[in-house]
């Protein structure tokens, strides 16, 4: 105990540990005096080791710590206690991840879903010794998109000589029955008749919102076309007051039968239209 504190002591002083590091213990066991100390050494044989050790633990010697091991009053340094063996910044257990359904509403509205996944205590061994379910309400923003993803902070995992982890969720789109995105975009399909196609005519668009939008169609659909709505699609993510466009797919659908006459009668268009 003795020879600790005078180590302590001849250590913790930059000074004296540098003699000492160049003359070893007799450059400053003399407290610099005689034909082998040095200038600036200390006394080491008049340490008084309960002295260094009140300094240091905040007691009067080593069996009052360990008397005490759960608390020992003014202990700066609490070297003996419980809390200085856990690491002050351990690392965190591995995240969870889990990915967490949304709608076209709930990315053009914005939306509260309740997410839920299974919490795991694990060994160091990473086996695991307990379960349970956990949930939370997740804030979906308006303009969301597929694939991003938002962390909540130490509601996951946890792990023996770890913090909490996080729980990491990725928002994925369910298939919509009007709709399909595509980018801040929405494509909506409105099939049309072969003689609409061809003659054109005025047909009423959806919209995200619930309104019936009339357009009117005068050129020939083709397998290509499409006509687009500015504004009427998806609120910017980060930007709402923008919003993408609302894009009209229009199939043509073809009668299952025609008559030999209505044959005929086609051909004979197309005919006298090749030749004009």
């Amino acid at each position: 105990f003795k020879q600790a504190s005078q180590a302590y002591v001849v250590l913790s002083d930059p000074h004296v540990r540098a003699i000492f590091d160049q003359y070893g213990e007799d450059g400053v066991r003399h407290g610099g005096t005689g034909n082998i100390g040095r200038p600036g050494g200390v006394d080491i044989d008049a340490v008084d080791p309960y002295l260094e050790f009140r300094r240091f633990f905040g007691v009067d010697s080593p069996f009052q710590v360990l008397g005490n091991i759960n608390g020992v009053q003014n202990n700066q340094h609490q070297f003996f206690s419980l809390s200085a063996a856990k690491d002050k910044n351990p690392p965190k257990a591995p995240a969870v991840q889990i990915t967490l359904p949304i709608t076209i509403e709930d990315v053009f509205h914005g939306n509260l879903r309740l997410a839920q996944w299974e919490v795991k205590h694990y060994t160091l061994r990473n086996e695991v010794t307990s379960t349970a379910v956990s949930s939370f309400e997740v804030s979906v923003p308006k303009g969301i998109r597929e694939g991003d993803k938002v962390t909540l902070l130490s509601k996951g995992d946890t792990k023996e000589g770890c913090s909490k982890g996080d729980v990491v969720i990725t928002f994925t789109l369910l298939p919509h029955s009007t709709y399909r995105r595509n980018g801040n975009n929405l494509e909506v399909i409105v099939p049309i008749s072969l003689e609409d196609a061809l003659c054109g005519a005025s047909i009423v668009v959806p919209t995200i919102e619930g309104r019936a939008l009339p357009v009117q169609i005068d050129e020939i659909v083709n397998s290509e076309f499409n006509r687009v709505i500015k504004g009427e699609g998806l609120p910017l993510y980060g930007d709402t007051a923008n919003r993408g466009d609302l894009v009209v797919l229009c199939p043509t659908v073809f009668p299952r039968y025609l008559s030999a006459e209505q044959k005929i009668e086609l051909r004979r268009i197309f005919n006298s239209e090749q030749h004009n």
